[in-house]
């Protein structure tokens, strides 16, 4: 990897980091002023106001979100990432009280683009629909997702 694809792999790990921090102004730093986060389940934002709103309501709803990036891939002009999200559900309005406290986990694939050092634009892919079955809330067509058995281990970064 050159040092230019090294850097936005370092970044691309930070920026995960401060989506899981639980800060809403945390990843503000990572991003360009207009940035555009294009969200398959939830919608586009537009600029940073708006993206960190969408994040912030986020937050309020679940409780510990965790995005653990597991592989990377490098063009010239960005990283596309895969990773789990998962959180725990605080708010008895989304599923029900029954299911405060509990935990739910989903695949998610994500792409970065850069402008310098800063993501001009994300967009993350996933299944509006699979948090409530991790949950076991609607049945899987097929079987539930398993762990790739032959997936390379994340590198360290140091």
């Amino acid at each position: 990897m050159d040092l230019a694809a090294d850097r936005r792999v370092r970044i691309a790990c930070d920026v995960f980091a401060a989506w899981s921090s639980g800060d809403a102004d945390a990843p503000e730093r990572f991003f360009t002023p207009d940035a555009v986060l294009s969200d398959t389940a939830s919608g586009r934002f537009e600029g940073w106001p708006a993206i960190r709103e969408f994040f912030a309501a986020g937050l309020a709803r679940w409780k510990g979100l965790v995005l653990v990036p597991d592989e990377l891939w490098v063009n010239d002009h960005g990283v596309a990432v895969h990773y789990e999200m998962s959180a725990t559900v605080s708010d008895p309005a989304v599923y029900g009280p029954e299911y405060v406290g509990r935990q739910w986990h989903v695949e998610v694939m994500s792409y970065l683009r850069f402008r310098g050092d800063q993501v001009c634009y994300e967009v993350d892919v996933h299944d509006r629909g699979a948090r409530a079955r991790s949950l076991g809330l609607e049945p899987w067509r097929g079987a539930p997702p398993q762990p790739d058995p032959f997936r390379p281990p994340l590198p360290t970064w140091e």
